[in-house]
């Protein structure tokens, strides 16, 4: 049965559209921030970082293992639940580092068809991550 949140695109399971985005992984899952508030719970920044974690758990299920009949369950089991709450339910941002995560998964995720709003949020991530623009 086929997750009605999740749909298969043309031929292409839920795995396969995957494999790119966890290569995009960033280490940890979360930024390298110095600052104290770095260490405070966001509700959204803890999600997503769980939600990457939870996917690199569904990735590194070996491929065989995974079937037509049990990746749903084994997608239910790992990420989908965190997918389901970043699409339907997503948590606030109560941080900068809420914020710069938000960003970050915007960009890695590549679904961003506009360069202009693109570059604009790879600079506002910038400046939350402390970095200077060259």
């Amino acid at each position: 049965m086929i997750n009605e949140q999740t749909p298969i695109i043309g031929r292409f399971s839920r795995r396969a559209m995957l494999i790119g985005a966890v290569a995009v992984i960033p280490v940890g899952g979360v930024a390298k921030l110095a600052s104290p508030e770095a260490l405070a719970p966001d509700p959204l920044a803890d999600t997503i970082a769980e939600y990457y974690a939870k996917l690199a758990e569904f990735e590194a299920i070996p491929h065989e293992q995974v079937t037509q009949d049990n990746e749903d369950a084994l997608v239910a089991a790992t990420y989908g639940p965190l997918s389901d709450r970043l699409w339907h339910a997503t948590p606030p941002a109560t941080s900068n580092r809420g914020v710069a995560e938000a960003i970050r998964y915007a960009l890695e995720t590549h679904s961003l068809i506009d360069r202009v709003a693109e570059a604009a949020l790879r600079s506002a991530l910038a400046f939350l991550d402390g970095e200077r623009l060259s």
